[in-house]
Formats: structure tokens, sequence, C-alpha cells
């Protein structure tokens, strides 16, 4: 996965909240899952590292 996934809206804030403290930016793909439920994509161009890092604390602020 190569994308941060946000559910709803507070999930997206904090998302691209915490991209913009790094300066960061990112695109926002809406999509319609499954179960017909709105879902956000949000990527970035990052190295793998970088990513990985940003993913662990996106991790921890939606929890």
């Amino acid at each position: 996965m190569d994308y941060f996934m946000a559910k709803n809206d507070k999930q997206l804030g904090t998302c691209l909240r915490m991209l913009y403290s790094e300066k960061i930016q990112a695109h926002v793909e809406t999509i319609v899952n499954s179960k017909g439920k709105i879902e956000f994509h949000v990527r970035i161009a990052a190295s793998e590292d970088m990513f990985k890092k940003l993913k662990e604390r996106y991790t921890i602020l939606i929890s």
C-alpha cells in the first residue's frame, strides 16, 4: 500500500495536517469501496523510508 487511507473527514484532516507540517504536498483521491462507503487515498512523492516513517506516525495519530 503506497498511500494513506482516511475513512472519514477527521482522519483526512489529520493526515493532511501531518503532511503539511512536514512541508509535503499530497494528492487526494476519493474512492467508493465495495461497501459503498467513501474512502480517501492520500498519495505523496517520498522515499520508501520517509513514507514508512510517516505511515507509522499517521497510524498512531488516528488510533
